[in-house]
């Protein structure tokens, strides 16, 4: 998605998945298909991708869409040398009430002011969770946003930047695997050393 100020070339002149291996291509037309990825194949996935989206978009800071646009985010944001900032955009609120759209919880931080802004989230379905981040963006005075995810469905919402078009439910490394593997989100305190 690109919104304003930007001249030149589109992130959409390029194929979004041509530096991916062929597996990462799973253009299934089987809703049922399910792809599951590893911390090393998201890695490689963000490298990817970041390298792509430097090609022709240099942004001064990434926002990443709680919850999973954090990882892709915050993983995005240190391979590109950019500030991060999180976001909690979603339907569902505390109380688990689904919305109809979604709704910013907290603010969307003002630092974002004159600058350009990747807005980045896990999967884009509908673009509704992105549109609106990228508005809100645009509110609190970015002077240039556009959007990346690591998933999107094929007859969806097209981001600037993308690594997997897919109707595949994509089972993400830290939907299932504990946070605790190499030690660093240790959560027992005696093991934590606190």
């Amino acid at each position: 998605m690109k919104m304003r100020g930007r001249k030149g070339k589109s992130p959409r002149d390029s194929d979004p998945v041509d530096e991916l291996v062929p597996q990462e291509r799973d253009r299934s037309d089987r809703k049922s298909a399910v792809r599951d990825l590893t911390w090393a194949e998201f890695d490689r996935m963000v490298q990817a991708l970041a390298r792509k989206i430097k090609r022709t978009f240099r942004p001064d800071a990434v926002v990443g869409v709680a919850h999973g646009g954090v990882f892709v985010g915050g993983a995005i944001a240190a391979a590109l040398g950019s500030d991060f900032y999180a976001v909690r955009i979603s339907r569902r609120s505390r109380d688990q009430r689904v919305r109809k759209s979604p709704r910013l919880f907290g603010k969307m931080p003002r630092e974002l002011k004159g600058k350009r802004v990747l807005v980045v989230d896990d999967v884009a379905a509908s673009g509704k969770t992105l549109k609106l981040a990228c508005a809100l963006a645009l509110k609190v005075g970015a002077k240039e946003v556009s959007t990346a995810c690591l998933v999107a469905q094929e007859n969806g919402y097209q981001p600037g930047w993308t690594s997997i078009l897919s109707d595949a439910l994509v089972v993400f490394p830290w939907d299932y695997e504990p946070m605790v593997e190499d030690g660093r989100f240790e959560v027992d305190p005696d093991k934590a050393g606190a």
